[in-house]
């Protein structure tokens, strides 16, 4: 139990920052298996409801109410590349993607949509019980991930993702437009600090310890 306490209160934001491209401290294998591992974790987060049959691909078929498409470090240099050969007003986003050895892409599935006239579907969903369940479900995934790749001394970072959650961006790495980008995970080398990056704390950490601040007994 001291374990666990300990990684979770381990874990922070930190963006790091890079001007170039880095290279990974893992082969593909090691990166394949990291990830793997951490994505097994993800699976065992709490869910109350299946995803709606319209989100079932032939690829992605599951019953969870979320999904993850994942980008290794060639792909994760190719998007930065994307971005400014397209003017894509990246921010910070292709710095990290220039860093990172993985990103990880959460979407969640919403409950309804819309459809066009031509057949395309878009984003559209309603303020109910089972979509707050799936984002409930969503966001549990996502800590699982960032617990496992702390207690692995992974650095990381969620980010909400920015410009990846654009049509432009999801239609590029064949994600579907009908899913909501919700945590972009990052991936650093073990020694991302060691290189002299830049880097962004995040800005909140020491703020909202105060326990008695957000809850009482009833």
């Amino acid at each position: 139990m001291t374990t666990i306490d300990a990684i979770i209160k381990k874990r922070k934001t930190q963006k790091i920052l890079a001007e170039s491209s880095w290279t990974s401290d893992l082969s593909d294998n090691e990166l394949q298996s990291l990830v793997s591992e951490l994505l097994d974790l993800a699976a065992h987060a709490p869910y109350h409801y299946r995803a709606h049959e319209n989100h079932n691909s032939k690829a992605l078929n599951s019953c969870l109410p979320y999904r993850a498409y994942i980008l290794n470090t060639k792909k994760c240099r190719e998007t930065a590349t994307y971005m400014s050969d397209h003017d894509v007003k990246a921010g910070k986003i292709k710095n990290l993607l220039l860093s990172s050895n993985a990103l990880l892409l959460f979407t969640w599935l919403p409950e309804t949509h819309e459809e066009n006239k031509d057949g395309a579907r878009h984003v559209t969903f309603e303020g109910n019980i089972k979509n707050m369940e799936h984002i409930a479900a969503a966001s549990a995934a996502i800590q699982n991930v960032l617990l496992g790749a702390t207690a692995r001394e992974i650095p990381n970072y969620w980010s909400t993702g920015g410009p990846l959650r654009t049509d432009q961006l999801k239609n590029y790495l064949g994600i579907p437009v009908d899913e909501i980008v919700m945590g972009s995970i990052f991936l650093y080398p073990k020694d991302a600090e060691l290189r002299n990056p830049r880097i962004i704390p995040g800005a909140m950490r020491n703020e909202g310890k105060e326990i008695n601040t957000w809850s009482k007994w009833v």
